[in-house]
């Protein structure tokens, strides 16, 4: 028995030091499998430093006492504007036609023509007012000799022209990864330097610092000025506004700025006028920056409270249905359109801009009144206009 059990315990002594060899092993192998400096750990602590970064970043400017004088800002830096590259002269083997006869047009002329070129097979260009606005700018681009020739665009033949610019499209298209990357780059150097400011010492985004490039204005639904040439900005069209202790950007070689202002009561940074219109244009802060964000802060802090008095308001409104006065009628009737439809308001406007109309600015041609709709009900009123943006 006793050499029995001395097999027996040897047999048992050898399965407890292999079950312990394995589970060492696979301790071992486990070990192996999860090295020490694990990727996914990395990539966590990457993007943990760049949140952290990005958080010193944030300007908590919530937290910060208000101006109360009228100030957007104390101090302000930036680079100024970024304009459009020159306009580079058609190769010679590519030719525009009028009458079946080939034309060379000086620079100015030539450029405008590319505009329309470009836009050759979009539906603008067979609008009558639009062909008409292009020939009449056209034209005031052109040497006697130039005017004196062109005058109907139905004779203009734009083809070669047209296609030069779809074979530039195509060949930015068909680019390698390493000419991408490349563009990318520059770009984001660009960005680097005109993309930002410095507002009361903290790095804040600008919306768009580029100077809009010329070409032909289209506007929305059927604006009475399409096809109107949109003219090359200059530096001498433009104002910058700068604090007083500020380095002044540097204009293009051999040009001026038309005007330099520290206006710290205003919240932009570049202005000019456009000539289609007569708007001014601006380069102001990015939407994530201070200024556009008390604003919109502002703007929901309001709607916020609007259900304290919506009641009351509505109210209101009923009463002075049956108002005596026809003119507090009306109001009140607009009141209940804004209020149950969610009509924007709409106020005046032009000859010369797009016919959009709101609630208070609707004519009788956007009404229709029915006694009767089936599957809608009784004294049935339609509306059909074109609001905002012409939707």
């Amino acid at each position: 028995i006793k050499p029995l059990l001395s097999l027996s315990k040897t047999k048992e002594s050898s399965e407890k030091k292999n079950s312990s060899s394995n589970r060492s092993s696979r301790k071992i192998k486990k070990e192996k499998l999860t090295p020490t400096s694990s990727p996914i750990k990395q990539t966590t602590g990457k993007r943990k430093k760049k949140e952290e970064e990005e958080e010193e970043d944030i300007w908590r400017w919530w937290e910060e006492e208000k101006y109360t004088d009228g100030r957007k800002w104390t101090t302000l830096e930036h680079k100024g504007p970024l304009f459009p590259p020159l306009y580079e002269s058609l190769p010679h083997n590519v030719k525009f036609f009028y009458n079946g006869m080939e034309v060379k047009l000086k620079e100015a002329a030539e450029e405008i023509m590319t505009f329309y070129a470009r836009m050759l097979d979009h539906d603008y260009t067979s609008k009558e007012i639009f062909n008409n606005n292009f020939m009449s700018d056209w034209r005031k681009s052109m040497t006697q000799a130039e005017r004196e020739l062109i005058k109907d665009i139905r004779k203009c033949d734009f083809t070669q022209v047209a296609n030069y610019f779809k074979e530039q499209t195509e060949q930015r298209k068909a680019m390698t990864k390493e000419e991408k990357k490349k563009l990318k780059d520059d770009n984001e150097l660009i960005r680097k330097e005109y993309g930002f400011c410095m507002w009361d010492k903290h790095r804040q985004p600008v919306g768009n610092y580029k100077i809009e490039p010329p070409g032909l204005f289209r506007g929305r639904g059927e604006h009475p000025k399409m096809g109107c040439v949109k003219k090359r900005i200059a530096p001498e069209d433009v104002i910058i506004n700068i604090g007083r202790q500020a380095q002044i950007p540097k204009p293009p070689e051999r040009h001026h700025w038309k005007e330099i202002r520290h206006d710290n009561k205003v919240s932009w940074l570049v202005m000019w006028t456009e000539n289609v219109r007569g708007n001014n244009k601006y380069i102001m802060l990015n939407a994530s920056s201070r200024v556009k964000g008390e604003r919109d802060w502002q703007k929901y802090e309001k709607a916020r409270k609007l259900h304290r008095f919506i009641d009351t308001i509505r109210e209101s409104y009923q009463i002075d249905w049956k108002s005596k006065e026809m003119r507090i009628r009306q109001r009140a009737v607009a009141l209940y359109f804004i209020d149950k439809l969610a009509l924007r308001v709409g106020n005046e406007k032009d000859e010369d801009e797009a016919d959009t109309v709101g609630c208070c600015s609707l004519r009788i041609e956007h009404i229709k009144l029915f006694d009767k709709i089936d599957n809608i009900g009784e004294n049935v009123v339609e509306f059909d206009f074109l609001g905002k943006d012409s939707i």
